[in-house]
């Protein structure tokens, strides 16, 4: 049977075969297993390409800690490992994680970056400016950054959709009724907070939607810190002469479930009174009275995409194929509804 023919029988293209035997990106996790599978299954195992892992069959995972005040308390990067580490394994590539630290002197740190035998490099790069990707331009190897764009700048990124994210939250809560939206935003202004803040105004603008800029409340990152910042803007607050906005759009998740204690604690009742939306769903937000609504960011596609993009990197660079302009990848988002928020009128009554 030849692999036409086999191709039509597992129902793909032979294209699509031919990236899976060879180990190669472009077809999904879950077809790439099922065809692998059934390959075996029918007696064709002996098509599947030995995938073979000789020195410098490596990929070097490199985190960025510029501050640390993101990374140190909630490592997102640790969420993505276990789907960056398979997708790698997959086509024979093994992961080295390293670190560098801002803090500490970076000479050291980056010789040894440059003396890994490795044929590519994710940079974590959540916590990275504009200024700190320099650092990473000589190293003898093609690399991606992810979780950030750096628009401005000639590297390739695979990044999240900060702005849909936000505007699927404005949306959502545009149609349970609600018009005056406020924004909780960390203290630290990483380019993925910036994107989401941004976001918001758009979507507010886009509803015709009135934004007072005192419905805009910085909060320390942590739970803990947003939980006391939020605790004493509530104290301090007058009830009897101002109001709150009916409901909150949060930067992340981890100043959602700090801000939720807080309203608890005051009195206010969530939904009832305030309804909340945050960002990245993180587990915490189904364990937490009420569950929380949140944006979701798919771990397993930023991953995928990333150790794919890089692989195409890879690729290229040994047939000599230039990259002749930057490629910046964005990730989708989508709303996960839970319980945060309250229907307060009719979308089609208020149109």
């Amino acid at each position: 049977m030849t692999n036409k023919e086999i191709a039509q029988k597992l129902g793909i293209s032979p294209a699509a075969l031919s990236l899976i035997i060879n180990h190669k990106p472009g077809v999904s996790d879950a077809t790439r297993t099922k065809v692998l599978s059934q390959l075996k299954e029918m007696g064709y195992g002996n098509l599947i390409k030995k995938v073979s892992a000789p020195a410098g069959t490596n990929l070097a995972f490199i985190i960025y800690k510029r501050h640390g005040e993101i990374l140190d308390l909630h490592p997102f990067f640790l969420l993505l490992m276990e789907n960056i580490e398979n997708h790698a394994r997959s086509f024979g590539y093994n992961i080295i994680l390293c670190t560098v630290d801002k803090r500490r002197e970076l000479a050291p740190q980056l010789s040894y970056l440059n003396t890994l035998n490795c044929q590519g490099a994710i940079i974590f790069a959540t916590e990275m400016q504009d200024e700190d990707i320099a650092l990473f331009q000589k190293l003898p190897y093609p690399f991606v950054a992810m979780d950030n764009d750096f628009s401005r700048l000639s590297c390739n990124t695979v990044a999240i959709n900060n702005q849909m994210g936000s505007f699927q939250a404005i949306e959502h809560l545009v149609k349970m009724g609600h018009k005056r939206i406020g924004y909780l935003k960390c203290n630290i202004r990483i380019n993925s907070f910036v994107e989401r803040e941004n976001g918001y105004r758009a979507a507010m603008e886009h509803f015709g939607l009135n934004l007072d800029e005192k419905d805009i409340i910085t909060l320390h990152y942590t739970e803990e810190s947003s939980y006391r910042d939020m605790r004493e803007y509530l104290e301090s607050f007058d009830r009897s002469h101002a109001s709150l906005p009916t409901a909150f759009v949060t930067d992340d998740d981890t100043i959602t479930v700090g801000v939720l204690r807080a309203l608890t604690e005051q009195g206010y009742q969530v939904p009832e009174e305030i309804s909340l939306v945050g960002f990245n769903d993180r587990p915490a937000c189904q364990v937490t009275v009420p569950p929380l609504t949140s944006v979701d960011v798919s771990k397993h596609a930023i991953s995928v995409e990333t150790v794919d993009e890089l692989l195409r990197m890879i690729s290229n660079r040994e047939k000599e194929i230039p990259e002749l302009r930057s490629r910046k990848l964005r990730i989708g988002t989508k709303l996960i509804l839970r319980d945060s928020v309250k229907q307060i009128s009719s979308f089609n009554n208020e149109c």
